[in-house]
This record gives C-alpha cells, sequence and structure tokens, in this order.
C-alpha cells in the first residue's frame, strides 16, 4: 500500500508546487536484469567495494579486461531491457501536466540512449533532460551533486518542489535528502537487502501507478489540468416540449 511518510506542506494551508521530477533507473524505471553478483566476480571486484571505483584503480590491462566484462553484460541488458509497471502511465500523467522530468543513473550513457530510442520514443514521451549517466563529470549518488546540477540547469531551488524516485533507500532517498528535495521510494524489496529502512521517504509505494495520487494530494500540480484550476460549471440541458410533456421525441426507439 502507498504511504505518505510526513506532512508535505511548506506552510499552513499551502503545499509546495511541483516543479519537477527526477528518476533513477534500474530498478525505478526498469525491471533489473543484471546479475550484479557475477558482474563483481567476473570482474574480481569484492561486493562490499564501490565496483567502478575499484576498476578504476586496476592495473591498465586488468582495467581493460573489467570494462570489457562489463560492456558484455551491459549489452544484455539493454537487449532485453523493459519498462516497470506505471513507468509510462506516470511519466504521460506528469508530460500532461507540463512537470520537468530527468534521469540520474549510474548506467552508461549507450543504455540510456537506448532507454530513449527503444522504450521511451515508442510511447510517444520526451527524452528525459538531463540525463546524467555515469560519464558525467559527478560525482555518483547519494551525492547531491547531480540534483544540484539539474536544479540550476531548470532554474529552480533545490527545495521541496523537486521530488526524487528510486527504489534504494541508501542511494535513491538519501540523495533526494542530501540535496534538500521531496522523495519517494519505489518498495521493491531493495530495501531490505540494505538494512530494512526507507530512510525517512516522503512516500513509499509499490508501483509508481499510485504515486499521481499522491502527488495530487500532496503537490500544487501547474499547468491548465492541475489542481488551482476551478472547475467548470455548465448549465442543465434544456428541456424540449415533448420531454417536458414526458412525451418521446417523434422518431424515437419508443415510438418505432
Amino acid at each position: 500500500a502507498a504511504l505518505t511518510r510526513r506532512a508535505m506542506a511548506s506552510g499552513v494551508g499551502t503545499r509546495p508546487v511541483l516543479r519537477g521530477v527526477v528518476f533513477d533507473m534500474d530498478g525505478t524505471l526498469t525491471v533489473p536484469n543484471l546479475d550484479f553478483g557475477v558482474m563483481y566476480e567476473r570482474c574480481g571486484v569484492p561486493l562490499s567495494q564501490d565496483l567502478l571505483s575499484a576498476i578504476a584503480q586496476m592495473p591498465a590491462q586488468q582495467r581493460e579486461t573489467a570494462e570489457a566484462v562489463i560492456e558484455e553484460m551491459e549489452e544484455e541488458g539493454r537487449r532485453t531491457l523493459r519498462l516497470e509497471l506505471g513507468v509510462a502511465d506516470l511519466a504521460r500523467w506528469l508530460q500532461r501536466h507540463g512537470v520537468a522530468t530527468a534521469l540520474v543513473t549510474r548506467n552508461s550513457a549507450r543504455t540510456v540512449q537506448h532507454l530513449h530510442t527503444a522504450l521511451w520514443a515508442p510511447a510517444g514521451l520526451p527524452e528525459f533532460a538531463p540525463a546524467i549517466s555515469r560519464e558525467d563529470d559527478l560525482p555518483p549518488k547519494p551525492h547531491p551533486a547531480a540534483l544540484q546540477d539539474i536544479a540550476r540547469r531548470w532554474d529552480v531551488a533545490l527545495g521541496p518542489e523537486l521530488l526524487m524516485i528510486g527504489d534504494s533507500p541508501s542511494n535513491d532517498v538519501g540523495f533526494g535528502k542530501a540535496a534538500g528535495v521531496s522523495t519517494a521510494l519505489v518498495d521493491s524489496g531493495r530495501r531490505y537487502v540494505e538494512g530494512g529502512s526507507d530512510y525517512g521517504a516522503d512516500f513509499v509505494v509499490e508501483s509508481l501507478l499510485q504515486l499521481p495520487r499522491l502527488l495530487w494530494q500532496n503537490f500544487e500540480i501547474p499547468g491548465p489540468l492541475g489542481t488551482n484550476v476551478p472547475l467548470l460549471k455548465h448549465p442543465a440541458p434544456a428541456q424540449t416540449p415533448a420531454a417536458a410533456d414526458g412525451q418521446a421525441p417523434h422518431g424515437s426507439a419508443v415510438n418505432a
């Protein structure tokens, strides 16, 4: 079930305006399809270490071998990549309301481009802007630098009006909290691998399909279809003389 962790209002009777949403990729947008245990083992790196940092410190020949393993496994991952349930629906909902979207992942730029061309464009969705991958010269999550860079590019302030969505309490929720933005945890079960805590995420959901309702309830949604648009009132249709008399119009099915 969906759960709201804390009141999102920034003051009495007010809610933050949802300015932008930042997504994690594996386990959030896409179904996990890489066996990282096998990848670490084939690269000769203990699971307790950061894989990419460990490879960067290897001698040249060993580093090239490990990088080839990663590329081989990631190529297979691209071939079988598919979206998680509810992803396209949430993305369309955000698009209709004019909410900016970005991506922060440790996947390669090549994998991000495959996501855009093979899964995102066919669904009629615009590319994430920006889409930050491991080739970008920014510290990895949970360091807040990538969120700071996104806020600068969007020309918005870091704060509760931005939302970070991911499936890792430490890397995604911790990332959002380090930058001071709102956070949503997709509870795929990964948190139990990381100790069980949800890191105090503002929202915990089992599926992204649950988020639009929670966002509508806890944020001001911008745009012509947003939360501040008054409901349109239409006058009741005028009754025809025949309808007023309780008579069926000539040629209706009642007279047939």
